[in-house]
């Protein structure tokens, strides 16, 4: 039961965080009158759903994170036969690879490639239900019903109304901002849970008043209990555990110090020397407390900026050959995530969420990475197309998509791997 339920809350947390990433792809495009043939839940495959204003939204049969599909984001020059092929179906109605290939004088495979090209524009369809995508139809549109046969003039005047919904059709900037957006919404998500739990539900920080005292410690032997709360170190004022910690650090164990703290409201000063933690640090003997405590919006959102850097950091680390190897047995994979979704789950709702936010950070810095087929590699090689002022080859490109995704499935198999042994053989 539990490893199903771990399954359930890791599917749940993975695909809500992609979702929101691909959500924010979808947004920007249409604010941009791009055309997004699908926006699902789940990879693709079989699905159930609905279409509104162009877009079929649902849900596939594989339900694990999400896609958008975006009209235009082909890789390469765009194949001249593309005006011929959209007119020929137009003519027709409808069309197959066969009938295509046959009508144009070109190989199956070519026409295949052009049809699906077609159909990811939104330029062309495929029958309701149909699971081979083989058979494709004229959409409905200018009052012809969807597969019927309609006139077309002029073949290339026809693609440039097409292309114009199309990603194809903008400028860099325009491209790069949808690009961005998917990160983009992942790193906004983080920012809305964590500053709404650190502003309004509240954080707990370690607090000067104690939640134990170490039996036979200088602290206990010196008369001071759990509850009390240090108030003053050698003369130094203790406002918060952070100070405390950074008093006691500046001796050596065997040192002595005076002690002043609070017991029932009542001031206590005692001297007492200090331990040794078992790991040549000095202690007092004592454990911390906690307190619930509601942040400003600035101090919350100052916080949250830490735990971005922290995780930047982290990334930064990873391509560091010194660090590389600490990074990675620090990581973890879906399997990892999944674990540590259950048990958040298990703790509460806001544990949930505190995990959707740190997973959200992760996935939206990662997907910055210039790396294809990343957002990042692909704002690389736009910005790379925009100086050399033309598109970057087919070939070229499926060389750098080859070796992006040979290297994440690299990092992904490792992490995996490593995830296997720690989670579900318990090393």
């Amino acid at each position: 039961m539990d490893g199903l339920l771990v399954i359930f809350w890791g599917i749940v947390l993975l695909s809500f965080v992609v979702v929101v990433h691909e959500f924010g792809h979808f947004i920007v495009a249409r604010a941009f009158g791009v055309r997004v043939t699908e926006f699902m839940v789940g990879l693709p495959g079989p699905s159930i759903g609905f279409t509104h204003k162009g877009t079929r939204f649902g849900i596939t049969a594989l339900l694990f994170g999400g896609y958008a599909r975006i009209a235009g984001m082909e890789p390469g020059d765009e194949d001249p036969l593309l005006a011929d092929a959209l007119a020929y179906v137009w003519r027709h109605g409808t069309c197959d690879a066969t009938h295509l290939a046959a009508g144009l004088d070109i190989t199956e495979p070519h026409a295949e490639d052009l049809l699906v090209i077609l159909s990811g524009w939104g330029s062309i369809t495929t029958p309701k239900g149909s699971l081979t995508g083989k058979t494709y139809l004229a959409p409905a549109i200018d009052g012809y019903q969807k597969g019927e046969a309609r006139l077309v003039d002029d073949p290339v005047a026809l693609l440039d109304e097409q292309r114009k919904g199309t990603y194809r059709a903008l400028p860099c900037w325009k491209r790069l901002l949808i690009l961005f957006a998917g990160p983009a919404f992942n790193l906004v998500l983080a920012l809305i849970i964590f500053i709404g739990l650190f502003s309004i539900h509240g954080v707990y920080e370690a607090s000067t008043t104690l939640y134990d005292v170490v039996a036979g410690s200088p602290a206990a032997t010196a008369g001071i209990q759990a509850g009390d709360t240090i108030v003053q170190i050698d003369g130094t004022e203790i406002p918060d555990w952070e100070t405390l910690v950074a008093v006691v650090d500046a001796h050596e164990p065997g040192d002595q110090v005076s002690v002043a703290y609070l017991h029932d409201g009542q001031r206590h000063d005692v001297s007492l020397v200090l331990m040794d933690n078992g790991q040549g640090h000095p202690a007092l003997g004592i454990y911390a407390g906690s307190e619930l405590v509601h942040m400003s919006l600035w101090e919350s959102t100052k916080q949250t900026g830490t735990y971005f850097l922290l995780v930047l950091d982290a990334i930064g680390q990873l391509f560091n050959p010194a660090t590389m190897a600490q990074t990675l047995d620090q990581s973890t994979s879906v399997v990892g995530i999944a674990y540590e979704a259950k048990a958040a789950a298990d703790q509460g709702f806001l544990s949930f969420l505190l995990i959707i936010a740190a997973v959200s950070v992760s996935l939206g810095f990662m997907n910055l990475l210039p790396i294809a087929p990343l957002d990042g590699g692909k704002i690389v090689i736009e910005v790379i197309q925009r100086i050399r002022g033309r598109e970057l080859s087919l070939k070229a490109t499926n060389i750098i998509n080859v070796i992006g995704i040979g290297f994440v499935m690299l990092l992904f198999m490792y992490l995996l791997f490593q995830d296997m042994f720690r989670y579900v053989l318990g090393g």
